[in-house]
């Protein structure tokens, strides 16, 4: 695993080198951009539950089949995701061609890591260590707060479109966050003269605030994968090493409440 090259206070970008300034300003608009896919992207979210709700009329008084409610309510939540996600990568997506086309350095980058299949799975097998470490840390000292956090999943994975949270989690949750925190946010604030660390420690403490529902120790176990994802990030110079990580990570914790006693398949 290689490292990239520290960033200094002046870089180069088609043939012209950039100066603190302008590095700042380009790390605000980032800033800036990144707030507005995410109130954008909510609102798709919203907009498209609303739109499930009156396909499926589940506000309706009807009679429902068995497992029929809750086979709704997991798919409009599903749904909801789905757009989220969409307006999110299609954001960062305009957004690094722009960079592309102005700079020639562009936010996202999706090629092999160096060592390829071995470092994504060793990458893999240090972040499952490392979460099983802090979740029973956690179990130890507050069960509680792990209840709290994994309950709404566990409940959605008894209905039979379970599947459907899978394939957010698992796939339209890393492209999409990956995309946006260690593609345009990380890669926006790394050449500023907050480097790597500052870089690190801002998008994942912003990423911890998308999930503001969680305990408080689960909003510090989003933290410290957000400063994991950002070093392998760093590390090996692609988004494709975090983002692989990140679905093995949602999706094994998906799949282990789906095929637990209480799960579909339990």
């Amino acid at each position: 695993i290689r490292s990239e090259p520290r960033a200094v206070s002046k870089v180069e970008c088609k043939g012209h080198v950039q100066s603190r300034s302008q590095i700042w300003k380009g790390a605000a608009a980032a800033v800036c951009l990144a707030v507005a896919i995410v109130v954008l992207a909510t609102v798709s979210g919203y907009g498209a539950a609303a739109v499930f709700d009156i396909w499926s009329q589940i506000k309706e008084a009807r009679a429902f089949a068995p497992g029929e409610p809750e086979a709704l309510v997991t798919g409009r939540v599903a749904i909801s995701l789905f757009a989220f996600q969409a307006v999110t990568v299609s954001s960062v997506f305009l957004a690094n061609a722009h960079r592309r086309r102005v700079s020639g350095v562009p936010f996202l980058n999706f090629d092999m890591p160096p060592g390829g299949i071995k470092t994504l799975a060793l990458s893999i097998v240090v972040l499952m260590s490392l979460a099983v470490l802090f979740a029973s840390c956690v179990f130890v000292f507050n069960p509680d707060a792990l209840r709290h956090d994994l309950q709404p999943f566990a409940e959605m994975m008894k209905s039979r479109t379970w599947w459907l949270i899978l394939l957010a989690a698992g796939i339209g949750a890393p492209l999409a966050e990956e995309c946006l925190f260690r593609g345009l946010l990380f890669g926006a604030l790394r050449p500023s003269p907050l480097g790597f660390t500052g870089a690190a420690l801002f998008t994942a403490v912003t990423w911890a605030l998308l999930h503001a529902n969680y305990s408080p120790y689960g909003l510090a176990a989003i933290t410290l994968i957000g400063l994991y994802l950002a070093w392998l990030r760093e590390r090996t110079g692609s988004l494709l090493t975090p983002m692989v990580c990140h679905g093995a990570y949602n999706s094994l914790i998906i799949l282990l409440m789906a095929f637990s006693a209480g799960g579909s398949f339990g």
